[in-house]
């Protein structure tokens, strides 16, 4: 596979395919992300958003609508500068997603047309959370960001020692997120200031969950 990596769109599903984005689930021997949610933290959410990696904070996979039974052809692709390993989400119809090239991207979900980009210090493994008009996630430049869902503006970054290379869980009006210096952090999602963090033995390399008030 080159270096010019595609976000495909199904026509007729709503379904959205990142190839060579996911190591958890894949359909026909093929690694992708395929992602589904709810609601996330205090934001209603329509049932087309998918605005967190498996579903919630809980990361249950558990996804609201109807499952996908036939395919239809390709409706749009979008080429990124290098690999893509972060699983898109989609909300308020744009899909967001991060490439190894360093930026960060939001695509209208209808058309795969490019709304905005934002460039980071390096490669963004992290899939980002959407809540309350902020989209969220980490990148290999130790950086945790919190930007604009709409126009792309930063509204915060957080730095921390290592990689963020996890999937952030929001809930509760804080984020949770792990680094690869072995912190588990906890930030306030509007502002970015550090509530709490606990020093694990190992780098932090995966995904954050929250349920019934424990951290995972």
């Amino acid at each position: 596979m080159g270096k010019l990596i595609r976000i495909v769109a199904i026509a007729g599903i709503g379904l959205l395919l990142s190839l060579g984005c996911g190591k958890t689930d894949s359909i026909g021997g093929m690694s992708c992300g395929v992602r589904k949610a709810r609601t996330v933290g205090d934001t209603s959410t329509a049932s087309s958003d998918w605005t967190m990696f498996r579903a919630n904070p809980q990361r249950t996979g558990h996804y609201s609508g109807k499952a996908v039974h036939r395919l239809t052809g390709l409706k749009w692709k979008f080429e990124t500068g290098h690999g893509v390993h972060s699983s898109p989400a989609v909300a308020g119809g744009l899909v967001y997603v991060g490439g190894i090239d360093g930026n960060f991207y939001a695509v209208d979900a209808k058309t795969g047309q490019e709304k905005w980009r934002f460039k980071t210090g390096d490669g963004i493994e992290s899939s980002p959370a959407v809540a309350s008009g902020l989209v969220y996630f980490g990148s290999r430049d130790h950086c945790l960001y919190a930007l604009d869902a709409k126009t792309g503006q930063e509204k915060w970054r957080f730095k921390t020692e290592g990689q963020v290379n996890s999937c952030p869980a929001v809930a509760d009006s804080l984020v949770f997120f792990g680094s690869m210096d072995g912190n588990l952090y906890a930030v306030d999602a509007k502002t970015g200031r550090e509530k709490w963090r606990v020093k694990s033995e190992e780098a932090i390399h995966y995904s954050t969950s929250d349920a019934e008030g424990v951290v995972v």
